[in-house]
């Protein structure tokens, strides 16, 4: 009598050697744009104009309650003039890259559209804390970062579509490893450390990748990546879309000490990530 055996699954490992996704076509063009200071938005707008998925996400931004500018928008040149070159440049950025790694996936999607209105609120909201400590132009830098803070995870969904999918959506308890370390153990490598060598493969500027490499650290030495973490952390605390783990992993009281931030900035700071949940929810209802 032959007996079938069931060998043992080998599994999915991706580790340092692991090959990283081309850079985006768009994103190629987007960040000549960022390193040209003479850009201008007309050049903007006629590479958004060769995407209409991403101009129509640009624009249901742009008519959104995140915004509520008076008039309806219509086009791509009036959506820069409101949100101004640098936000739409970051928002571009953004996109285009869960839009690249999400072609074709489908059965995830559910998964990869949570993570995308995190990541989205993340940036929102850092933008907001960034700007309180610079000024306009470097709060629009901070929403990148947020946008992209989870690349890692992205990439993950793009390798191993269902089985990361698996370990993103599984509910963890307060006794159950976080979603960091079951990456370690599953891929031999953390959607943090990945992302990060993402960044650097793609020649994003230095900063972004310090902030996917460190937005987890728990010595947190650097105020935008601080701005970052803390907004990660208050968007998962309203429960704002879904990043894998709903617990809330870093003392929200070290994050704002390393900001230097009263309780009165704090306090202001958690009302606003509680007011924009359903201005978020809203958009994502309108664009997916």
């Amino acid at each position: 009598m032959n007996l079938l055996v069931a060998k043992t699954p080998t599994p999915f490992k991706i580790d340092r050697n692991f090959e990283i996704p081309s850079v985006p076509i768009v994103l190629t063009r987007i960040l000549q744009l960022v390193d040209d200071n003479q850009a201008s938005a007309h050049q903007l707008e006629e590479l958004i104009l060769h995407d209409p998925s991403l101009s129509a996400r640009i624009l249901k931004l742009a008519n959104s309650a995140l915004y509520s500018f008076r008039s309806e928008v219509k086009t791509i040149s009036h959506a820069i003039i409101l949100l101004g070159l640098n936000l739409v440049k970051s928002l571009t950025i953004g996109v285009s890259i869960f839009e690249s790694f999400t072609k074709g996936l489908r059965e995830e999607i559910g998964c990869i559209n949570q993570l995308w209105m995190h990541s989205f609120a993340v940036g929102v909201l850092a933008q907001d804390i960034w700007t309180r400590r610079s000024n306009r132009s470097e709060g629009e830098f901070a929403l990148l970062c947020g946008l992209l803070h989870d690349l890692g995870k992205v990439a993950f969904f793009k390798k191993d579509a269902i089985g990361y999918a698996k370990l993103f959506a599984m509910e963890k308890g307060e006794e159950d490893p976080d979603i960091t370390t079951l990456e370690n153990r599953q891929y031999g490598i953390d959607h943090a450390t990945l992302g990060a060598m993402i960044a650097k493969y793609w020649g994003l500027p230095p900063e972004i990748g310090t902030v996917l490499r460190q937005h987890h650290s728990v010595l947190v030495g650097n105020l935008l990546v601080a701005s970052v973490s803390l907004a990660d952390q208050l968007v998962k605390q309203e429960g704002i879309g879904y990043d894998g783990d709903r617990r809330v992993t870093l003392e929200l009281q070290n994050l704002q000490t390393s900001l230097m931030m009263d309780q009165a900035e704090f306090d202001a700071i958690c009302q606003l990530a509680a007011g924009k949940r359903a201005d978020v929810e809203e958009f994502f209802q309108l664009t997916l």
